[in-house]
């Protein structure tokens, strides 16, 4: 028995036959694993970019790199401390870290389970991320101009010019990919013509227009509501005027500026009829709650059949008992949208709509 004691003692200190450079290499990884010393992100003021840096410079020197380190640089490059700090991305370079932001960008989102999220709609402020990321894509000379109309419009708060230009400048450049375009042919072609102008006043004067109308609070809040729906740009004041008073007459002590600005084509293009028949039956359901400031969170709640979630939510609560929440709960609006969608069929994917 000791001599097979001893067999096995000196065969386990015997490196496994076989591939013996993997093995060497797995040997020096767990070493490596083993030695490093664990980093404290308040040593590095919380900058990742800093802390990933001092980690890679720990290994090995014959280290050769692999596919997740030139991702890592690749991101680095388009995103991160070398993309912030101009002088290390320039020429080819800078071509390189955008063409990659625009690939990253065109791939669908992924959850973490590998199934696609719903709805997946592009907004604005995914178009001013990829308008800064991408110089081609910049007409720097209609930016300035565009920059000194909404200045001279007002937009005198540090940093609001600069956001509405950014904004305004987004908005025309998926209005020339055609990420966003209108309906109609020769609606199309007028919102073209727009487009055409060099400094783009035309543009400029019709979001100005829908900023005033609608009580925008900036020129970049007129910009979302034209990117939502192009055709706004076209819309006559008139028009626009009429459709809010038809609304207030309807939604009396509500904002409808702000249900406007939520969803402007669907509050100017559905019958009136259909959004008042939606509101009176909000309104028999629970008469004594702020109904005005529920549709107000949620216009969606005019839009929508929700009779299914209005009765099941008469059912399970007593009229005294809805205007008591809504007295005491600030957070009642939300809350009671939420209920009637998912009692609906309409509310979000988590609670079953």
């Amino acid at each position: 028995p000791a001599s097979r004691v001893a067999r096995a003692s000196r065969g386990a200190s015997v490196a496994p036959r076989g591939r013996p450079e993997r093995h060497r290499r797995r040997r020096q990884r767990a070493r490596c694993r083993a030695t490093r010393a664990p980093k404290n992100p308040d040593d590095f003021d919380n900058d990742y970019d800093a802390m990933r840096a001092a980690l890679m410079s720990e290994r090995a020197r014959g280290f050769q790199p692999g596919i997740a380190t030139t991702l890592n640089w690749l991101s680095e490059i388009s995103f991160g401390a070398r993309k912030t700090r101009e002088k290390f991305v320039k020429g080819p370079l800078d071509a390189l870290a955008a063409a990659y932001g625009e690939f990253l960008y065109d791939l669908p989102y992924r959850r973490q389970d590998g199934s696609l999220p719903p709805g997946g709609e592009r907004t604005i402020e995914d178009a001013v991320r990829r308008l800064k990321r991408s110089e081609k894509a910049r007409r720097l000379d209609a930016e300035r101009e565009v920059r000194d109309f909404w200045r001279a419009g007002g937009e005198t708060r540090t940093g609001f010019d600069q956001m509405a230009a950014e904004y305004t400048m987004a908005l025309v450049m998926d209005l020339e990919r055609g990420v966003i375009a209108c309906e109609m042919e020769e609606d199309s072609r007028a919102v073209e013509a727009m487009l055409g102008e060099p400094t783009l006043s035309s543009l400029c004067e019709a979001l100005e227009r829908i900023k005033q109308i609608c009580l925008c609070s900036s020129a970049a809040d007129a910009a979302k509501m034209a990117y939502g729906y192009p055709e706004l740009l076209l819309t006559s004041s008139s028009a626009i005027v009429a459709r809010l008073s038809q609304l207030k007459t309807m939604i009396p002590g509500a904002d409808v500026g702000a249900i406007l600005r939520q969803d402007s084509k669907s509050f100017l293009q559905r019958d009136i009829p259909e959004i008042k028949e939606r509101f009176r039956a909000l309104r028999d359901a629970f008469p004594r709650v702020n109904v005005a400031r529920l549709v107000e969170y949620d216009p969606s709640l005019l839009l929508l059949d929700v009779n299914v979630g209005l009765n099941a939510l008469r059912e399970l609560w007593t009229e005294e008992e809805f205007a008591q929440s809504d007295e005491d709960n600030p957070f009642f609006a939300e809350e009671l949208s939420l209920a009637i969608k998912t009692l609906a069929g309409h509310g979000p994917e988590q609670f079953g709509g």
